[in-house]
């Protein structure tokens, strides 16, 4: 290991570099000579790899930031703020619906974000469903709903917003667990490019297009905003792809990543004609239960409801009381046995 790459963690924090696992009450003292690097899970703005932690014969998906190197105090204080956004994710990830955190590692410049390792993403889940030219099901569509309000809600209990809810950070496992992941790390690791990608503000809420609020970033926030998100995601995967439209109206894709583009999508979140979207995305092929939930979703405050009205809608409560974990697995099994 090159030594001159190491960086050294800030000293209030007693955490990092030790892996905790679930129903274990050992503390593991990281050594990257116990990782078995077994595949790439995600290779697009940060590296997920699937590793195995030898002493333990345990899976893991790790996600790599690179770190740059300088002893700056803004370097410092972003580490130091990454630590703490991570132990919040430690805190929540005790809900069943939140993937499990492992720890906070260095190693060779580099941050790694140790998790529990999950089967499939909704994104890929979806792909795979469209692909078959099939109907993304009604009822799994509900219960993954059902399965982010869950978690959602926790986090609002804990004065947490999760802010970054779309299909790549909702994963699913044989088990039929539903889980969300991408907790802090994106938004206090910011890069040049973390704001300006079709992939990401896809998912943003008229009101965080707000420039009078731009300059203060808690306040373009609250719990409707991760709503918004949750009712984009799902018109997504019932129509397999980002719902907006590009040039000659064209389906934008997660990789549109040109400067005009950018601007389509702004304008469409900001001019957003609910009944055209429901209509050329989800047509005639859902409930109208089903499609009265993802249009309260996307409502402009200050008419979005938050998660305990959203909770009482029928759709919600039709699914929570008919569709359960025993659904999921045996679609995500049907799935890969296909």
């Amino acid at each position: 290991m090159s030594t001159s790459n190491q960086i050294e963690p800030p000293e209030i924090d007693k955490e990092i570099n030790l892996l905790k696992f679930p129903k274990d009450p050992k503390i593991y003292t990281y050594n990257p000579t116990e990782l078995e690097s077994i595949d790439i899970i995600e290779s697009s703005r940060h590296i997920v790899k699937e590793f195995r932690y030898k002493p333990l014969d345990i899976r893991m998906a790790v996600k790599t930031i690179r770190i740059s190197q300088n002893r700056y105090q803004e370097q410092d204080e972003k580490l130091i703020r990454l630590k703490k956004e991570l132990t919040n994710f430690r805190t929540l990830s005790c809900h069943p619906n939140i993937v499990d955190f492992y720890g906070l590692c260095f190693n060779d410049g580099e941050a790694l974000i140790c998790m529990e390792l999950m089967d499939i993403s909704l994104y890929d889940l979806y792909l795979v469903v469209h692909d078959r030219e099939e109907k993304f099901p009604e009822k799994i569509l509900g219960y993954v709903a059902v399965q982010v309000l869950e978690a959602l809600g926790f986090c609002k209990s804990k004065n947490f917003i999760h802010r970054d809810v779309k299909p790549k950070n909702i994963l699913l496992n044989i088990k039929g667990e539903v889980k969300l992941c991408d907790f802090g790390e994106a938004k206090i690791l910011k890069d040049s490019l973390a704001s300006t990608f079709v992939g990401t503000i896809a998912y943003w809420p008229p009101e965080r297009f707000d420039s009078k609020k731009v300059a203060e970033d808690e306040h373009r926030y609250d719990v409707r905003s991760d709503i918004w998100s949750l009712g984009i995601t799902l018109t997504e995967t019932a129509y397999g792809k980002l719902p907006f439209l590009g040039e000659d109206d064209q389906p934008l894709t997660h990789e549109s990543n040109t400067q005009s583009n950018i601007i389509t999508v702004q304008q469409w979140i900001l001019n957003l004609d609910i009944d055209e979207l429901i209509h050329r995305c989800l047509g005639q092929l859902y409930s109208r239960e089903c499609v009265d939930f993802i249009k309260r979703c996307l409502e402009k405050l200050p008419d979005r409801p938050k998660y305990d009205a959203l909770m009482e809608v029928p759709f919600y409560q039709t699914i929570k009381n008919s569709v359960g974990q025993q659904d999921m697995s045996a679609y995500i099994q049907e799935i890969e046995d296909e």
